[in-house]
């Protein structure tokens, strides 16, 4: 800091002196003035950062401003009083800063002895607004920012400068002791909350620092480090990790605690969301959040009784004990297989289990080198998504078969991977077909014929072609053709077909016609969409009141708009309709006009081959009815 005094003045070295029968001027007087003004701005300079100590607040009135009585320090120390409340006018609408300066001037003139002057240099703060920040900071102290629109006022703390306590050199020291009047003690607030640190003598030579922030269970003490809170205690609890600040990724450390052992270990213990605790030994280098998922060695944790959600130990897990050991599970034990390991339990004894074998989510195999045999009073399969009976690349005669000796009850739906032959009643099927199923859901390779059994079909879905053959109305879906088909966020085009000759698409809208023209643009997609040929425009002039309108003429559509324009050119405005008519570039064009027996027929052709591919039908079987019992289960002739 300049050692000066206020307006960059030099600051007076010298008072006057005082003795008995001197002849004092005008100049000795206010040399002693000013000589004790400087002592005191220059203290205050010490001690506050410019700005507003107390009260100045801003307040709205009306379509005016009132700033609160309060005192400010400018930049020279000068001590800016305001001392009662202060009703300032707005120029007009819009944003303007607030601002408090020093200002002094002569009063109290007098005549006395023939000789005229001012006797007194009064002091008063004075307010004034403006659209632009002040030319001298330190001397125009901002009080804050007020807006007024259409007349209302609102009030903002932008650029507001507040002063505070500054030590330049040496260190702050508070009384010691445990009470309201020593330590550092911050204001109470209205609610009664109360924060203070407080350095005290418990017991001879014991002593505490008390840090506390305390009225209500969510007030909190954050200790604050890399832009979030690091360590909280609210709620009577402790709080570790990146509080407030931002999110964590997953699998990186998001906590943890060092230990440190110079010249013997160093340990950390640490908490990684989504994986739980993990105590590692950091004695190569230096206890840090930054380290990968098991780039580190893991450390020895004793402990009497251990109860966790998972036990993970990296190049093996051990556990050591003199007695029996025993795993408890409320729920069950899971054995889980992490990536890249066999996840295998190797027993070296049999095997006793009492209660059910449960295996975890995702594929499963329990593997026999040989073959397996399963031996029960009854053996019950059951699965969630059914029981799959797979060859594994095995290709002889039993390869992938399921055999049952005495008869297959199906209680619910039968879904079959291959060929499925079903007898059914005759005349169900229309000739030339491989055969049916009657149900309200089918899901088909080849076609499917919605309808009367016998006709005429409504619908006909053609899966080879991806041809569809409908006698009702039609709405179907179209790959976008901005988007990758195999994109998880790819988008559809949802259309429905009228009725016509060709594989046409239609857009319409509204436009208006500005000095007699306007422009069209067509979706993003349509260039790529649509063919070259065949677009064609129409429009249709819109009658608002008695607006006069005119005949419209179209351009042809190209790089996707379209221009519009009257036939007699005259710069008339109004608005109109448009549609515009195109061809699918995307598929064939369309035969209006087949045989229909060249149709049926090539439906008809691929069933038949179907059917000639498929197996001969076994012989019918026996179903049991669902109310009586099934027979108990033989010893198999053969085991597998």
């Amino acid at each position: 800091m300049t050692i000066n005094w206020k307006l960059n003045l030099p600051l007076p070295m010298a008072r006057p002196r005082y003795y008995d029968h001197q002849y004092l001027r005008a100049a000795d007087l206010a040399q002693a003035v000013d000589y004790l003004l400087s002592r005191q701005n220059l203290a205050a300079r010490l001690l506050q950062p410019v700005g507003v100590v107390s009260g100045l607040e801003l307040a709205a009135t009306g379509s005016d401003v009132t700033v609160r009585e309060g005192v400010a320090i400018d930049a020279d120390g000068t001590v800016i009083v305001l001392p009662s409340d202060l009703r300032v006018s707005l120029p007009g609408d819009g944003a303007f800063q607030v601002v408090l300066s020093y200002f002094q001037q002569l009063t109290d003139r007098r005549d006395e002895g023939g000789v005229a002057g001012d006797t007194r240099w009064t002091e008063r703060g004075v307010v004034t607004v403006s659209t632009t920040a002040p030319a001298d900071p330190g001397r125009q102290i901002v009080l804050g920012t007020v807006a007024r629109r259409q007349g209302v006022v609102t009030v903002e703390e932008t650029g507001r400068r507040a002063a505070g306590l500054r030590v330049p050199a040496g260190a702050i020291v508070p009384t010691m002791g445990d009470t309201p009047q020593s330590g550092i003690q911050f204001p109470v607030g209205a609610s009664g909350d109360e924060a203070f640190i407080r350095y005290s003598i418990v017991d001879g030579e014991n002593t505490v620092l008390r840090i506390a922030n305390h009225n209500d269970p969510d007030d909190a003490i954050a200790f604050a480090q890399a832009g979030a809170d690091r360590l909280r205690i609210s709620h009577g609890m402790l709080h570790m990790g990146s509080l407030h600040g931002a999110p964590v990724q997953a699998d990186k450390v998001l906590a943890a605690l060092g230990f440190f052992g110079p010249g013997v270990q160093h340990a950390q213990f640490s908490f990684r969301p989504g994986r739980g605790f993990e105590l590692v030994d950091r004695s190569a280098d230096w206890p840090s959040l930054d380290y990968a998922l098991h780039s580190k060695p893991y450390a020895d944790l004793q402990v009497r009784e251990l109860r966790a959600t998972s036990v993970s130990g990296r190049g093996g897990l051990n556990l050591h004990t003199d007695g029996q050991a025993a795993l408890r599970a409320a729920s069950g034990l899971i054995l889980v297989r992490e990536s890249g390991a066999s996840g295998d339990l190797v027993v070296g004894g049999a095997t006793t289990l009492n209660g059910d074998v449960r295996l975890g989510g995702g594929d499963r195999t329990v593997d026999s080198p040989g073959r397996m045999t399963l031996r029960g009073q009854r053996i019950t399969l059951a699965g969630p998504e059914g029981v799959s009976v797979v060859s594994e690349g095995n290709t002889g005669g039993d390869a992938g078969a399921l055999r049952v000796e005495k008869r297959a009850w199906v209680g619910g739906n039968a879904e079959i991977v291959g060929n499925l032959g079903v007898t059914m009643a005759p005349g169900w099927i229309p000739p030339g077909s491989g055969g049916g199923i009657a149900t309200w859901d089918l899901f088909a390779a080849g076609a499917v014929y919605v309808g009367p059994v016998r006709g005429p079909h409504k619908i006909i879905l053609n899966g080879t072609s991806g041809t569809i053959y409908a006698s009702g109305g039609k709405s179907f879906l179209i790959d976008h053709p901005l988007d990758d088909p195999a994109a998880a966020d790819r988008r559809m085009l949802v259309h429905a077909a009228l009725e016509g000759p060709e594989q046409g698409v239609y857009y319409r809208g509204e436009g208006r016609l500005v000095d007699g023209v306007a422009t069209v643009e067509l979706p993003d997609y349509f260039e790529a969409l649509t063919r070259l040929e065949d677009r064609t425009v129409q429009l249709t002039p819109i009658l608002e009141g008695d607006e006069p309108v005119s005949p419209l003429a179209a351009s042809r559509v190209t790089a996707g708009e379209f221009r519009v324009r009257t036939v007699d050119g005259t710069r008339t405005s109004h608005g109109f309709y448009w549609q515009v008519t195109a061809i699918r570039a995307d598929i064939d064009p369309l035969q209006p006009e087949v045989l229909a027996a060249s149709l049926f027929s090539g439906l008809l052709a691929a069933a038949a081959a179907e059917r000639a591919a498929m197996p001969t039908v076994p012989p019918a079987v026996e179903v049991p009815s669902p109310t009586a019992a099934p027979e108990s289960a033989s010893q198999p002739k053969e085991e597998r």
